[in-house]
């Protein structure tokens, strides 16, 4: 029996513990290393952007390399971006640094962030749903992905009191933290003895006779299973739009908090962001509980729960039309929660779409098109001038398209039922014959 994998449920909370870690340590790296905040917010916005090229290079790179070379190379590459920008703040406080060279630092350390951090997240959930994957069915994928993301749900919430107590021992102690709690980790995966290379040729040998006895070659069977792969294909693209969607409702509020906080309930600066702190407690709360349900279910109906996430979502911004900024403290934790069910119910699915040994492609289509509703968010935000109402609105029409998009990708699963060899049924994998 394989040993239990623990360093994926180390690794894959690196990327949201060390964003907030470097979100609350902000005030201080611009006072030490004078960058303007402008720039700071283009450099981090940049190194974010790479994921869109670099998720999808990585998801390819695993199969060639193996799960576990992908996720030491995204490991190293994040510790490594975060010694730079160490290596900025002491450049600028001991050597006296021009502007300039603090900017090429930063620079470089975003451009190794966003090229090599990206494979982080989606090479531990395709690895974890593979492992000791004795039955692979809809709910052991389930079960395996929410245990992951209620780690990194918990990571999110507890990350900004860490952050604090780190400012509090010394102001350097949250960068030192930035360099050597992701270094811990790749050494921790190093010692890792499972490998699934092994796995999967261990599992091909095993499964070479049954392949060689249960082969028909039928005219008829081919064409139903070439149709399977065409109804795949467009339960695919029904899911990726899924995500990208409910990407731009959440990121788009994320980004409209601060001036709803000021402009709904009058509050100053600091109170404004003593607000926000709650808000973002509550929604890092919500996503652990619903993470949690997510993996305590007994029967998988994927249509149900995602069914649930788009009324949530519907609920969460029809009350934002309110206009009352208490409203938040309900209509936050119901979008956090709708995104959190929706995220985990859709890469579970892909994952279950995908081939064996190719679920690194599923996790990191799904992670690029997160990141694209992260883009249509901000540019969403540009076409409306930041106008709270206007976006609001706007944001509704596209959850009305998120519950178009949801039936649709029903009728096509029971269309797809209606054929015996077409892979959609049930999405069991171990009949999956299109490649994602």
């Amino acid at each position: 029996m394989e040993k239990h994998p623990w360093p994926l449920f180390l690794s894959a909370p690196l990327l949201g513990i060390c964003q907030s870690v470097l979100l609350v340590y902000t005030p201080i790296f611009l006072a030490k290393t004078s960058l303007p905040l402008a720039t700071l917010a283009l450099l981090m916005s940049f190194g974010s952007a790479l994921f869109l090229f670099s998720t999808p290079m990585w998801a390819k790179t695993s199969l060639r390399w193996g799960y576990r070379r992908v996720l030491m190379t995204g490991v190293f590459g994040l510790t490594s971006s975060f010694s730079l920008l160490y290596l900025a703040v002491w450049g600028t406080s001991q050597q006296q640094w021009s502007l300039l060279w603090v900017t090429l630092v930063v620079l470089v350390a975003r451009l190794i962030y966003g090229m090599m951090a990206s494979a982080i997240v989606p090479t531990c959930q395709a690895w974890i749903t593979e492992h000791n994957d004795v039955k692979l069915d809809a709910k052991n994928t389930l079960n395996k992905l929410a245990e992951l993301s209620t780690v990194m749900a918990i990571g999110r919430l507890l990350a900004p009191l860490l952050a604090l107590l780190l400012i509090w021992i010394d102001w350097r102690s949250p960068l030192l933290f930035l360099v050597f709690f992701p270094l811990t980790c790749l050494l921790c995966i190093a010692k890792f003895t499972t490998s699934h290379r092994k796995y999967t040729e261990e599992q091909g040998v095993k499964s070479a006779p049954l392949a060689a006895d249960t082969n028909v070659d039928n005219a008829h069977e081919t064409a139903l299973m070439a149709e399977g792969s065409r109804l795949n294909s467009k339960l695919r693209s029904s899911l990726l739009l899924s995500i990208t969607l409910i990407c731009i409702s959440h990121s788009t509020v994320i980004y409209l908090l601060t001036p709803m906080a000021l402009q709904w309930l009058a509050l100053d600066d600091e109170s404004a962001s003593q607000f926000l702190s709650l808000l973002m407690t509550l929604a890092a709360l919500a996503m652990v509980l619903c993470h949690g349900f997510s993996s305590r279910i007994k029967i998988v109906n994927h249509f149900n729960m995602m069914l649930l996430a788009n009324a949530m979502l519907v609920l969460s911004l029809a009350s934002m039309l309110l206009a009352s900024g208490y409203i938040l403290l309900i209509a936050i934790p119901l979008l956090s929660g709708a995104f959190a069910i929706l995220q985990l119910q859709i890469t579970s699915l892909m994952c279950n779409l995908a081939d064996k040994s190719r679920k690194a492609i599923a996790t990191g289509l799904v992670a690029k098109f997160q990141t694209l509703g992260y883009v249509f968010g901000a540019g969403l935000l540009w076409l409306t001038h930041s106008d709270i109402e206007s976006t609001l609105l706007v944001l509704c029409v596209l959850a009305l398209a998120q519950v178009t998009s949801l039936f649709s990708w029903q009728y096509q699963i029971q269309q797809a039922n209606k054929h015996p060899l077409i892979t959609a049924n049930e999405f069991k994998p171990q009949d999956r014959s299109s490649n994602i």
